[in-house]
């Protein structure tokens, strides 16, 4: 069983060890690039817009640099993706009749549209993963309160060794 989610917290009516987590993970990663303001070219519609209205809450928050822009971006696709099946759920319900023709194998003349059931529309699926994966990656941009506490467990302990955080910041050419 796993224990309680960590809280990164500012406040002062706030707890002082959840005080001082936060602050060591701002400081941590002070060195490394900030997120892009723009976004990136391959952001179209939807996606773009969620960018720019992330971009303000993800740099205000200290804690999502230039190395985790992948993840923004994924992130931004998957709310396009659920706004699109949204959209398109409200325009063709949730399900529809299905209807199985009959045909007529010498003349090929239809006999009869026989009712054959309901289909789920594939946007509802589409839907469905869409949101999960949305709280997967908020939580892993620490966009609520128990995720940015676990990203503190990312924090190098040791000052020898190189965490996965400093060998993505290298690499972040995005």
């Amino acid at each position: 069983m796993a224990g309680r989610k960590m809280k990164l917290t500012g406040k002062k009516a706030d707890k002082k060890y959840q005080r001082d987590r936060t602050q060591k993970l701002i400081e941590e990663t002070k060195d490394y690039s900030l997120l892009q303001k723009t976004p990136p070219r391959i952001l179209k519609g939807k996606a773009k817009w969620a960018y720019k209205r992330l971009y303000p809450v993800l740099n205000e928050s200290g804690f999502v640099k230039q190395a985790d822009l992948q993840t923004v971006v994924t992130l931004c696709m998957n709310i396009e993706l659920l706004n699109e099946a949204y959209e398109d759920i409200q325009k063709n319900k949730i399900s529809k009749a299905t209807y199985r023709t009959v045909v007529n194998p010498v003349t090929g003349e239809v006999i009869a549209n026989d009712f054959a059931g309901y289909r789920r529309n594939p946007s509802t699926q589409i839907l469905d993963s869409a949101t999960a994966k949305i709280k997967t990656l908020g939580e892993a941009l620490g966009l609520t309160p128990s995720a940015r506490a676990s990203l503190l467990s990312l924090a190098k302990d040791d000052e020898n060794e190189e965490s996965l955080s400093d060998m993505l910041q290298k690499e972040s050419d995005f």
